[in-house]
């Protein structure tokens, strides 16, 4: 430990060494029963203007919160969070999710009122996405292929605010997306941003479940009526757009030349795994 200001109280305190993506999370990306992917980081390099994929078994942290921050992060978020992602063994937050019938399926998306389920907790969803985006905005994470680090300008210190208790940021929206268990879903990538259409998305994606947000008044509808914070029915998404996304992400990566070989072939061996 080492001693400075905590980023989330600002109060002069020994500080932990906290982790960007929890530590069980590369557990369930490397289980003792058999391999299946180290969790990746994605980022634009803005020199080539082309994606960057990598591999690390490294978990990337540094020293940003005190232990009581560290606590508030997991008693309100993670603790909840972590059992319900998806392991080989199954996919708790997916089955209590399909319980109950879609408001609605579009070709193959499904969009379910969570609020209709009260075994999820999506107040302790909304905190985990939450912490893990702001901690990636507060700290320049060394993930030894380059510094993290996302831009969340004026919302920075609202979210830092919410994570103690405040409101949730004004123009901030949230949107939760779940991979089928058919799908290959045991895999994880690091928070980054992209931007498409003029809107600029940070996401981040752990066993199961996709995280996105968008920050500003410019965010269109579509995407508001699909916070799973503003919307009162605290819609989720079922589809599989996003492994599909992150499967395309990897290809084109591939296809330049910007994915190791290494990391091919247990993307390779980890489908193979999946029904």
């Amino acid at each position: 430990m080492q001693r400075g200001k905590c980023k989330l109280c600002l109060k002069d305190r020994e500080l932990q060494e906290s982790h960007l993506l929890p530590a069980a999370v590369y557990r369930m990306c490397r289980p003792e029963s058999g391999e299946i992917t180290d969790p990746v980081g994605i980022r634009n390099d803005r020199k080539t203007r082309t994606l960057r994929v990598f591999q690390s078994s490294r978990q990337i942290t540094g020293h940003v919160l005190c232990s009581d921050c560290e606590q508030i992060l997991n008693v309100n978020g993670e603790d909840w969070v972590l059992p319900q992602l998806s392991t080989l063994q199954g996919f708790p937050l997916y089955n209590k999710l399909t319980t109950v019938k879609p408001e609605m399926v579009e070709q193959d998306v499904a969009a379910y009122a969570s609020i209709k389920v009260p075994d999820i907790r999506t107040d302790f969803l909304i905190h985990f996405a939450m912490g893990i985006f702001w901690r990636a905005g507060v700290h320049n994470w060394q993930t030894g292929h380059g510094t993290l680090r996302l831009e969340l300008g004026p919302y920075q210190d609202e979210m830092r605010s919410f994570l103690l208790g405040g409101p949730f940021p004004k123009h901030a929206f949230l949107m939760i997306n779940v991979v089928p268990p058919s799908l290959p879903t045991i895999s994880a990538y690091l928070p980054y941003s992209s931007r498409t259409a003029g809107i600029t998305f940070h996401s981040f994606y752990v066993p199961g479940i996709e995280f996105m947000l968008t920050l500003g008044k410019a965010t269109p509808d579509y995407l508001r009526a699909s916070c799973v914070v503003s919307n009162p029915t605290r819609p989720i998404l079922v589809g599989a757009f996003t492994a599909q996304f992150i499967g395309k992400k990897f290809a084109e990566a591939f296809e330049r030349g910007r994915i190791p070989a290494k990391l091919a072939g247990r993307l390779q061996r980890a489908r193979a795994k999946r029904p």
